[in-house]
């Protein structure tokens, strides 16, 4: 390969060229454009244009940071945000030479600067400047208030500033512009225009929410605080006199408490805050509550104090051990007597007042039975779970966390007077029997209980299980008595696949024919139920499950040889009212017929074996919402 010696010489400046990048290109000079502007506010619109002639490539690095340019072919370009660098040209000549040319380019900040106000009725304003990147990048910042005085911040000076209108008739705006000084290009940045309200809803923000005496004095109270508005929380016992317990600026919900306080003693807890004009609020106090109770007879009697503020009030809430028992709607209604508990348990008691806004507890009360006779069990239930479990279910008076009992369980088949017991629970009243066959037999299940006094309690009337079944759309149950003490009616309980559920009377009958139609759901589930004439004792059958126009299935071929297992060609259903079918063989012959579905096809004609092959079938039937269906199809006969 020859190289011509101007072909050699222009390579080697090509090459000398690039190895000189990491020294930057803008010493290389020679270049030239003119430009329409270096310097100004962000966003700066710059143009050029090349004054070189006879060249071969010009391109321009917009921001070149030194070593190997990054070259573009475009002659203008907008510079988005505050920024300093260097546009540099980049080109080379007709005869092989290098050129550059390097132009700082200045574009100044110009964001509006963000504020934070807060105001008062009164006309005062405390104005916070947004110390970020966009402040930092101004000289100066000239604060126009809109009453004509007109204030500036300078670096280094305070971020809050007050000011005091003399009217509050109208909102003024106060407009805050970045400066720059000393004759730049660009002498302000964009105008943030702050619109001021005065108001004083803040202070009618901070709100108590909840007051609770605890055991130990101490009062807890929940509140919602304002960034920067000084709360102080105070309590008094007169109502007219009132100590500070502590002060407070945060914001949001805030809890507080106030400690050595007397439980039974009563008081008025109030919120005082400041706004910025030196204007104070007080909310409405809210008076914690005091109870007191005592054991006679095997009752617990609890009192409490009134609540002093009507206006407030919308009730009381009596709480046992943490379960509201009893709530009262008038504010004179500060007494009650608990009859549902037992010789040796132990309860505490609180009553909540609960007002417009908030709520106030009280310290808890606790009281221990000594006395009384063990009272029967309020209530009961059996319920049949599947073939072989039954739930029982036991409401023994009195029982809760703080109490102790034992509920022993006996069990006897339906008919029979012969108790025996299976098992006996120790504060527990829920129990599952998994020895049943409720699928063959009633039991009937009785219940007794001995508290922590040794007070017994004879067992309660007997409550025995219903055996639920169906036969194509009829539900059937058994006939047992299922609550020995009397009830009043069965009631077949009808629950839809969509969650739909129907109490359906049906006095003392103890079957039922379902009845369903085009818009009843395709799928139910039923059980019985019985209650005892004073509602307390319960008894559930076992759950049976119902489809809506399932349908006949008929095999596809039978085996009729006499090995016992699928010897019998047989229509299969659950829910038919009526029911014909006819077999014929392939001319047509009708071989075997039938008007009931439980009798099938034997493989006989005229007493002699059919001979093996396919037959076909014909059949109608009466479904259970009473439509008639026609339904036909083909069976291979195998021996």
């Amino acid at each position: 390969m020859r190289i011509t010696l101007l072909s050699f010489s222009f390579f080697f400046l090509f090459l000398s060229a690039f190895t000189g990048y990491g020294q930057g290109k803008c010493s290389i000079g020679g270049g030239g454009f003119d430009i329409n502007v270096t310097e100004g506010c962000a966003p700066l619109n710059v143009s050029w244009k090349t004054t070189v002639d006879n060249y071969t490539f010009v391109g321009y690095d917009l921001n070149y940071l030194g070593g190997e340019p990054k070259l573009e072919s475009r002659t203008s370009y907008t510079y988005p945000v505050a920024a300093k660098g260097v546009l540099m040209q980049y080109g080379v000549t007709k005869t092989g030479e290098e050129f550059s040319k390097c132009v700082n380019i200045r574009v100044y900040e110009s964001k509006p600067i963000t504020a934070q106000y807060s105001s008062c009725g009164g006309g005062k304003v405390v104005m916070v400047l947004t110390d970020d990147a966009v402040l930092k990048a101004y000289d100066e910042v000239e604060i126009k208030w809109g009453d004509n005085a007109t204030e500036k911040w300078q670096k280094g000076n305070s971020l809050t500033f007050e000011h005091t209108y003399a009217s509050v008739a109208t909102s003024p705006t106060v407009m805050i512009t970045g400066l720059y000084t000393g004759g730049q290009a660009c002498s302000k940045g964009i105008t943030n225009n702050l619109a001021i309200k005065f108001e004083r809803p803040q202070l009618n923000e901070i709100q108590m929410s909840a007051v609770e005496m605890r055991n130990d004095g101490t009062v807890r109270l929940t509140y919602k605080g304002v960034t920067g508005i000084p709360t102080n929380i105070q309590y008094s016992t007169d109502g007219n006199s009132y100590i500070t317990a502590g002060k407070r600026s945060s914001g949001g919900t805030q809890p507080f408490e106030i400690k050595s306080l007397n439980k039974d003693q009563s008081y008025k807890v109030r919120l005082s805050s400041e706004d910025l004009c030196a204007g104070s609020t007080e909310t409405l106090p809210i008076s914690t509550m005091t109870i007191s109770g005592n054991s006679t007879d095997g009752s617990n009697n609890l009192k409490w104090s009134q609540y002093p503020d009507a206006a407030q009030f919308d009730g009381y809430d009596l709480l046992r051990d943490g379960t509201v028992i009893k709530s009262f709607t008038a504010i004179g209604e500060t007494s009650y007597t608990d009859e549902d508990v037992e010789c040796g348990t132990f309860a505490e008691y609180q009553v909540v007042a609960r007002l417009k806004t908030a709520t106030s507890t009280s310290a808890a009360v606790g009281i221990k039975v000594e006395t009384g006779a063990a009272k029967p069990l309020s209530g009961a239930s059996v319920s049949v779970l599947d073939k072989s479990s039954v739930n029982i279910k036991a409401s023994v008076p009195g029982a809760g966390p703080n109490t102790s009992f034992e509920l022993t369980i006996e069990r006897a088949e339906a008919g029979s007077t012969l108790f025996k017991k299976i098992i006996t629970l120790y504060n527990q009243s829920d129990y599952i029997d998994n020895n049943a066959k409720t699928d063959e037999l009633s039991y009937c299940y009785r219940m007794s209980y001995e508290n922590s006094c040794d007070q017994k309690v004879p067992a309660s009337e007997p409550i025995c299980t219903i055996l639920l079944t169906k036969k194509l759309t009829t539900l059937n149950w058994t006939g047992d008595n299922p609550i020995l003490g009397g009830f009043e009616d069965y009631t077949v309980v009808q629950t839809g696949s969509g969650g739909a559920s129907e109490d359906i009377p049906v006095q003392k009958n103890t079957s039922y024919t379902v009845k369903l139609n085009n818009q009843s759901a395709l799928e139910y589930n039923f059980l019985v139920r019985a209650v005892s004439q004073d509602g307390s004792f319960e008894s559930l059958s076992n759950i049976v499950n119902y489809r809506r126009s399932a349908g006949v299935f008929v095999p596809d071929a039978f085996t009729p040889n006499g090995d016992g297992y699928n010897d019998i060609l047989e229509a299969k259903s659950e829910q038919l009212q009526s029911f014909n079918m006819s077999v014929m063989n392939r001319w047509g012959v009708v071989v075997f017929h039938s008007d009931d579905i439980a009798k099938g096809w034997d493989g006989t004609f005229e007493g002699t074996n059919a001979p093996v092959g396919y037959y076909y079938y014909k059949m109608t039937f009466v479904d259970d919402i009473n439509q008639t269906v026609e339904k036909s199809g083909t069976f291979m006969l195998l021996r």
